[in-house]
């Protein structure tokens, strides 16, 4: 802590980071940026994955210049807990919605339920909800929704990886899913109660794990602030290396890291693992120094016929890392 005219004022973080945080109900995502912001006393606070208000759990909070890692961390499959509340319909599809629909269920069988699960294996398409930040026209669905205007919201295909039947306490029930990025699960819950010949909505909402990151290792904004207290803010805190441990890596010298960062392409560096380059396959790469400090992420091409290059292997950067 510092002191100024003797009041104790909390000392800025300027380092980089990720922090996985345990996402309150009753507060948007933006909220818990803006409250973690204040706490670390961080220039900037960026998030990874949008949870409903009404949800819980698994938030990505990237700090500093980590939010450059956003884009890399946005597409990784996710991991939900969720409630299905039988014989009523709200217009959110969630328990903070009005009520537009209720309708008399009889009792469902649990062998029902896992067959309808069943259903919605694999590549779906669902109706993107009313209430949700997509734009249509250029504005938010959730603020055209809020001014009565109506639209015709559009449909995204998304895969379900897997969705299994937990409890039934009738009229709820559980389900655990695990879902491609974009995913309802609001909408799924909808639709599952639907294909049962039944109104449902979602009355809880839990994310376990986004990417490789889950619950075991999120913490409360009340303990954020108590290691801040202690001092024990690193315990907490994911490199942005760490962070992209999902990615295979690339390693070079401290001397060719300092060129990749000075607008070198990868493809004229020498690897420091002489089995490197080439034979590795197209996709995404974190680019490492000695001292495990992220560099790069670049990404590698296919091979290429006729491909003048040896073994046609060709990296483009994507986004470079670190002071020059």
């Amino acid at each position: 802590m510092k002191t100024t005219r003797g009041i104790k004022t909390q000392a800025r973080f300027t380092g980089d980071g990720v922090l996985i945080v345990d996402k309150p109900a009753g507060f948007t995502s933006h909220d818990v940026v803006q409250k973690a912001k204040r706490k670390l006393g961080a220039a900037k606070v960026g998030h990874s994955g949008t949870l409903d208000p009404f949800a819980t759990g698994v938030l990505i909070l990237l700090i500093n210049g980590a939010t450059k890692l956003a884009p890399f961390l946005a597409d990784h499959e996710k991991t939900y807990l969720f409630n299905v509340s039988f014989g009523v319909e709200t217009d959110t599809q969630d328990s903070t919605g009005k009520v537009v629909a209720r309708q008399s269920c009889e009792p469902l069988q649990e062998r029902e339920i896992r067959a309808a699960c069943d259903a919605f294996i694999g590549e779906i398409e669902q109706t993107v909800p009313r209430y949700s930040a997509v734009r249509v026209k250029g504005q938010r669905l959730y603020h055209l929704a809020r001014r009565g205007v109506e639209v015709t919201p559009p449909n995204r295909k998304v895969e379900i990886k897997a969705l299994s039947f937990c409890e039934l306490r009738w009229p709820e029930a559980t389900f655990e899913v695990t879902c491609s990025k974009g995913t309802y699960v609001r909408s799924l819950g909808v639709d599952l109660a639907r294909h049962l010949n039944c109104s449902g909505h979602v009355s809880q909402l839990r994310r376990l794990a986004s990417g490789g990151f889950n619950l075991r290792q999120a913490v409360t904004l009340e303990q954020l602030e108590e290691s801040m207290a202690r001092g024990e803010l690193h315990q907490l805190l994911m490199t942005s290396a760490q962070a992209l441990d999902c990615y295979t890596e690339l390693r070079v010298s401290p001397l060719d890291a300092k060129r990749i960062r000075q607008g070198f392409t990868l493809d004229s560096i020498q690897f420091l693992d002489p089995g490197s380059s080439p034979g590795w396959p197209a996709g995404t790469y974190k680019v490492l120094d000695p001292d495990n400090n992220l560099v790069a992420m670049v990404s590698k091409a296919a091979k290429v016929a006729n491909d003048r290059h040896e073994g046609g292997v060709t990296f483009k950067t994507l986004r470079v890392f670190g002071a020059v």
